[in-house]
């Protein structure tokens, strides 16, 4: 039987995306919390059935707790932590001139698409099969910053030659993703392990984020400013 699901919260594009997979998963959604079957709590403090907090941050109390580590949302949202994406994006467009953006420690990047397709299983899971704890959520490879930019650099080098019929046969060439190689030192990855057993037991095939790195970061170049 389809859940009856409130979600509190921050109204922003991660808010959107879970709302918005809740309800094809077969959710209604309530502004009423008593009303609901499951209630879920998003951003700092959030509490609830359902907490889902970005890793830096606090939770309130919770049954189920899902911190989430280095999200890419293509549309930005405020202390997820792509931020950092959206700025190196609009200094590639600028043509990397200017004060380099902030650099980082290489991250597990996980696009929201994955993140919220694996908490819809989550959330609505029969209650013999809802697991309680804490579970933390992340990409499984690491991206060092480098990798992300030259791959930036790439894509964005590609839309313009496309847009001013520049290319040649150099700029068509397949260019590998970062993916294709290991980010050494390799950097210590949240345990992926329980929530990997949290979506078996609900019914899914596991934690097998789907969404390339590529397509987020061509994304991101598509929802970042004029």
């Amino acid at each position: 039987m389809p859940k009856v699901v409130h979600i509190s919260g921050a109204v922003d594009a991660f808010y959107h995306a879970l709302a918005d997979r809740l309800h094809r998963a077969g959710a209604t959604l309530t502004d009423d919390p008593e009303e609901a079957d499951v209630t879920v709590g998003i951003g700092e403090g959030a509490s609830g059935d359902v907490a889902v907090v970005p890793a830096h941050v606090d939770h309130g109390e919770a049954g189920l707790v899902v911190r989430i580590h280095d999200l890419l949302i293509p549309e930005g949202a405020v202390d997820w932590g792509t931020e950092v994406l959206h700025e190196w994006a609009d200094w590639v467009k600028d043509g990397a001139e200017g004060i380099h953006p902030p650099d980082i420690e290489a991250r597990h990047w996980v696009h929201v698409r994955d993140a919220t397709d694996a908490l819809s299983l989550l959330i609505l899971a029969d209650s013999d099969a809802m697991v309680q704890g804490v579970l933390d959520m992340s990409g499984r490879r690491a991206w060092s910053a480098k990798s992300i930019l030259d791959e930036m650099r790439m894509l964005w080098s590609r839309f313009t030659n496309a847009l001013h019929h520049t290319h040649t046969i150099s700029s068509l060439s397949d260019n590998p993703s970062p993916a294709s190689s290991s980010y050494r030192p390799r950097p210590a990855r949240p345990d992926l392990g329980p929530l990997h057993d949290a979506l078996l037991r609900a019914g899914g095939e596991g934690w097998r984020p789907l969404v390339s790195m590529r397509m987020g970061l061509m994304e991101v170049f598509a929802h970042s400013a004029d």
